[in-house]
């Protein structure tokens, strides 16, 4: 420590005061310049911080409640979506005697079997079920407020929140207060102690502030001053209060100087928040596409048992006619009992059906976790819309721009750059722990020495006696080891995170690859099982015009009536893939919020009032 001291008398009395003026004003500014690193605010919280509403343009009143509609229309285009909007749907309302899942009115008691069911079929658990119709906006809206794995996630950004205010704790001033009170009693040991036996009171007292500031400086500013009451003659004055006003600074040159590290913490703590918001978006994403899924799932088992229902109809009205020509001796037996066959597999078919419809409710229902529709009621949904889109052509233009808009908007993209930012940085700091410790020190320091407190305090700030200290410190490990090892490790570290970076952006550029294949596949398909059912109706109608003439057996008539059925079922499961297809491309591109018209709206980091 290279030091000095001096003894003089200054001038002026205001001195002192400008001193502690001084210091307090730096000591705020090193408080404020953390508290002024704030993420940008996004939108206000509507729950634990962190949302995501979508319009409502036909929610009842309960719904228009509980979700708030975004800045945007719903009709307005999204800047994020590129050449394919969401295709329109269609409220669908089929006629009463084509709908196998529409309530009956006139519904039997709960003993009875159900009116939709055919003759010896019973399905304990849906047959007294209620059909709460449901379309898929509302579906959206309902996972939106209540499905549990985006309750879950959205705590993740309220709580890196939390850890952002703490990092940015570090440069508020702490303000301490000691106080000791003593007595010494002890042999005097030589003649000029003033007493043969010395008895010594104390009685110490100091306080005052202290802080970090963002170039790593810590700086503080006390009070101190010491009673003191002896017996000794010599002792003057007695009793005696010893006062001092000091300001101390430290300000590191090598190891843990400079903005960047000194601020790491909160940069760090800003990432970490940055990656769960992330996650928060990636989960909604994933979880609005799987209630979208189990939506057209759900059409699509609506459409299978009413398809065969329908079936099982024409297969009893054929056994009727088969039993009846079979009376009159026109029919063989067999004519018979192929058409009681028919009846036996249309009714298996049927059970299965219902039962797959009944489950993929209850999948969706599990989406949604409404309270109004619990698992354990046996209410069945009933998607009321139906997929009607015409096939948009899929060129290279899609291809090309989905990409540019995954590299933009996919949230994993945004959550692995903010990883790599995180390691580079625990690299650099790292790297400047590696450094030897070289710290100035600088002290000033107000003395005052009186009887009584107030005229030793008032002494103190005339600034008449003084003394300052000025100094280097160096300290470094011999060898040096644990802090290179760590340089070391998070060097690694960071080349980690730059190859999971470019395995994120090589995945999502496979995901978008493949969901283009998926919506090109899926509207050849529309286009292929749409002439395939209608190539079965003119079948049908052909072998029921041979059958009456007698030029066709009645199994033809069977397999014209199976067919059809078939051909229905796999071209509304060809355009429920199309809209999954086209929200997956959304999804593969990050756009599958802006999508559906669903802004994500976050607090900025930080308690809330």
């Amino acid at each position: 420590m290279i030091s000095s001291q001096c003894l003089s008398r200054a001038a002026p009395g205001f001195v002192g005061f400008a001193l502690a003026g001084l210091a307090a004003g730096v000591l705020l500014v090193g408080c404020g310049s953390g508290a002024g690193l704030r993420l940008p605010e996004v939108g206000e919280a509507a729950l634990d911080g962190y949302s995501a509403t979508a319009p409502a343009p036909s929610a009842s009143a309960e719904d228009a409640g509980r979700f708030a509609p975004p800045p945007r229309g719903a009709g307005e285009a999204s800047p994020a979506r590129l050449p394919h909007p969401r295709p329109e749907v269609a409220a669908h309302a089929p006629p009463a005697e084509a709908d196998a899942d529409a309530p009956d009115a006139d519904a039997p008691d709960a003993d009875a079997p159900d009116a939709d069911a055919p003759d010896g079929f019973l399905d304990p658990v849906t047959r007294d079920a209620d059909r709460v119709p449901m379309a898929l906006e509302a579906c959206l809206r309902r996972a939106l407020a209540n499905n549990l794995k985006i309750q879950i996630a959205r705590f993740g950004p309220a709580i890196a929140g939390t850890h952002v205010v703490e990092a940015e704790a570090l440069f508020d001033p702490a303000w301490y207060l000691n106080n000791a009170l003593g007595r010494v009693r002890q042999d005097a040991g030589t003649f000029l102690a003033g007493a043969d036996t010395l008895v010594n009171k104390q009685w110490d007292f100091d306080t005052g502030l202290e802080a970090l500031l963002p170039t790593g400086a810590t700086i503080s500013l006390g009070q101190d001053w010491t009673y003191l009451d002896s017996n000794s003659t010599f002792f003057m004055p007695n009793p005696q209060y010893d006062t001092d006003l000091s300001l101390e600074v430290r300000q590191p040159l090598l190891r843990g100087a400079g903005l960047e590290v000194t601020k790491s913490p909160i940069v760090l703590a800003r990432l970490d928040h940055r990656v769960s918001l992330a996650d928060f978006k990636a989960r909604i994403m994933d979880t609005l596409l799987e209630v979208e899924r189990a939506y057209w799932d759900l059409a699509v088992a609506q459409v299978r048992v009413r398809a065969l229902t329908e079936a099982l109809e024409a297969a009893e009205e054929n056994r009727r006619i088969a039993r009846r020509r079979h009376e009159q001796g026109k029919a063989r037996r067999v004519a018979v009992s192929l058409a009681e066959s028919a009846v036996t597999r249309r009714e298996a078919d049927l059970v299965a059906a219902r039962l797959v419809l009944a489950q993929t409710s209850d999948r969706l229902k599990r989406l949604l976790n409404d309270p109004a529709l619990p698992l354990e009621q046996p209410a069945l949904l009933k998607a009321d819309d139906r997929p009607t889109a015409e096939p948009v052509p899929v060129g290279r233009r899609l291809y090309r721009s989905s990409l540019l808009a995954a590299m933009k908007h996919r949230p994993e993209m945004d959550r692995a750059a903010a990883e790599l930012d995180r390691a580079a940085l625990r690299e650099r700091v790292a790297r400047n722990q590696r450094l030897p410790r070289l710290d100035l020190a600088a002290g000033y320091t107000l003395n005052g020495l009186d009887s009584d407190l107030g005229p030793g305090l008032g002494e103190a700030m005339e600034t008449t006696y003084f003394d300052w200290q000025a100094g280097l410190e160096f300290r470094i490990p011999v060898g040096n080891r644990a802090r290179t090892a760590a340089h070391e490790r998070s060097r690694l570290e960071r080349a980690v995170a730059a190859r999971r970076r470019e395995d994120t952006r090589q995945q999502i550029l496979l995901e978008v690859s493949q969901s283009v294949r998926d919506v090109a596949a899926a509207e050849e398909s529309i286009l292929a099982t749409r002439a395939a059912r209608e190539a079965a109706e003119h079948t049908l109608r052909d072998q029921q015009a041979n059958v009456a003439a007698g030029a066709a057996l009645q199994k033809d008539l069977l397999e014209a009536q199976r067919d059809l059925a078939d051909a229905r079922v796999a071209e509304i499961r060809a355009m429920a893939d199309y809209m999954i297809a086209l929200a997956e491309l959304e999804r593969a591109k990050g756009t599958l919020l802006a999508y559906n018209h669903i802004q994500v709206m976050a607090d900025p980091p930080g308690p809330r009032p």
